[in-house]
């Protein structure tokens, strides 16, 4: 094996994560830098169970960004012969399998039992936060936020809508709330509204409603929810616009403005490296923050590097 990065421009079963695919190597560049290794076994060429493991769920760029920031990581091919199938025998797995991943402390033991028979990028992100807990307790707030996220892209979380005195005041109140993951200010029925996203493992929407009466707020009865031209008011009025953002990252910001709260532990260290260069707000128009992030991404990084050819 070599030690020089591997990704989807040559193997989709990978995503976008930079693997090394020396085993050694690996295991001594995480003692250098005193992190965890993520050792990924998959098929390469590989099933659709495979493809979508690296597509769907090594693709999401802050997944990415976490994976590259705080792990080694390291992928072995279990279907390949000589050095991934020493690596494969040494941990166990079996050979033409589905995706498996381990969370290694630099000497190869193991941190917490091993990722296998689930493929969805909800359990990534636990064992990844849990890894990161059991070395040193620290979650970046970014990377729990989103967890949140996530839910809601594989439908656990539930959607409500409250009509409001002001939808400003009202999305700014209602995402204090520790179980709601997302506020959208709009319409009903030409009453101003707040659409919330929560989470119904955290709070009953009884209990949520409670809430929400108790800030001056009523649970919409009728009417279809529209969104309004200017949602999430107060992270507009921010810099921090002109970011790729999440749903969940939207939210929690255009709390932390009014407040002026830091938000600098709601972005990624590449958000806050994008937010402090000089050309972001010349090549964004200033609504990336409400795009698709696995799309928007991609683009302010392709709109950045062409700035700077033509500087």
């Amino acid at each position: 094996m070599t030690d020089t990065g591997v990704s989807y421009r040559q193997h989709r079963e990978l995503g976008d994560v930079a693997w090394l695919r020396d085993y050694d190597c690996g295991k001594a560049l995480a003692a250098a830098q005193r992190k965890p290794v993520l050792l990924l076994f998959q098929e390469v060429p590989g099933c659709s169970t495979c493809v979508h493991f690296g597509q769907d769920v090594l693709t999401h760029p802050l997944m990415v960004e976490l994976i590259t920031d705080r792990f080694v990581p390291v992928a072995i091919f279990n279907n390949h012969p000589g050095a991934d199938a020493h690596i494969l025998r040494l941990y166990g797995e079996r050979s033409w399998n589905n995706p498996v991943v381990h969370f290694l402390r630099p000497d190869g033991t193991e941190l917490l039992p091993r990722l296998a028979d689930r493929y969805d990028a909800l359990a990534l992100h636990e064992s990844l936060s849990a890894a990161l807990r059991t070395l040193d307790g620290n979650v970046p707030a970014y990377f729990d936020l989103l967890g949140r996220d996530l839910l809601t892209e594989a439908g656990l979380s539930e959607e409500t809508i409250y009509t409001t005195p002001c939808f400003w005041s009202g999305e700014t109140s209602l995402a204090q709330h520790p179980a709601v993951i997302t506020t959208d200010a709009g319409w009903v029925d030409g009453e101003e509204a707040v659409q919330v996203r929560f989470d119904p493992q955290a709070v009953t929407l009884a209990d949520l409603n409670a809430y929400a009466r108790a800030e001056g707020f009523a649970p919409a009865e009728r009417g279809s929810f529209s969104l309004d031209r200017e949602p999430q008011f107060y992270l507009r009025k921010n810099p921090v616009r002109h970011l790729p953002l999440t749903a969940a990252q939207r939210t929690q910001i255009n709390l932390a403005v009014p407040y002026r709260t830091p938000i600098t532990d709601l972005l990624s260290p590449q958000q806050s490296a994008w937010l402090a260069d000089p050309l972001l707000q010349r090549v964004s128009d200033g609504e990336t923050y409400g795009r698709d992030i696995r799309h928007s991404w991609s683009t302010l990084r392709a709109q950045l590097g062409a700035a700077r050819k033509v500087d």
